[in-house]
């Protein structure tokens, strides 16, 4: 009898976002709408970006999804960024609390880790309204985009 082995996945991705928070529970959605469906571990972590050293289990690539608000954005754009690139950006916007969030937790982490991803990606959905209420139709749209986006990514 022949046992197949469970593919060990290569690919993380990390969800962030308050599953209450209107346009905030961005990430919450994706994690719903890909879980089990694609060839990646998915992990919803609220919006504890430190959570990650628990459930970072060496994978070679992780991808982490989240809302960002920036003035300079519209609602529902999506940004995408890699390696170096995301501790570059998530500075440049670090104004808002939740983005500092990213930013710095990830700086953070890399320094206490006992092994960090090398091959890091961030996909952010640009939100414009936080707290209660809908998602908007661009938001909405966004979402469709940054799983198209992270599709390439795997």
């Amino acid at each position: 009898m022949h046992i197949m082995q469970r593919t060990r996945h290569k690919t993380l991705v990390v969800t962030l976002g308050s599953p209450l928070a209107g346009e905030d529970s961005v990430g919450c959605r994706i994690f719903e709408k890909v879980r089990g469906k694609i060839d990646a571990r998915v992990e919803y972590l609220g919006t504890d970006i430190f959570r990650f050293s628990n459930v970072y289990k060496n994978e070679k690539k992780v991808v982490f999804i989240d809302a960002v608000y920036s003035e300079r954005m519209e609602a529902g754009e999506v940004v995408y960024f890699s390696g170096e690139e995301i501790f570059k950006f998530l500075n440049d916007v670090a104004v808002d609390a939740h983005m500092l969030g990213v930013g710095e937790g990830l700086k953070i982490l890399k320094e206490v880790m006992p092994s960090f991803p090398k091959n890091l990606h961030f996909i952010g959905i640009s939100c414009k309204k936080f707290g209660v209420g809908e998602m908007s139709i661009e938001v909405e749209k966004g979402m469709e985009e940054a799983i198209k986006k992270l599709m390439e990514i795997l």
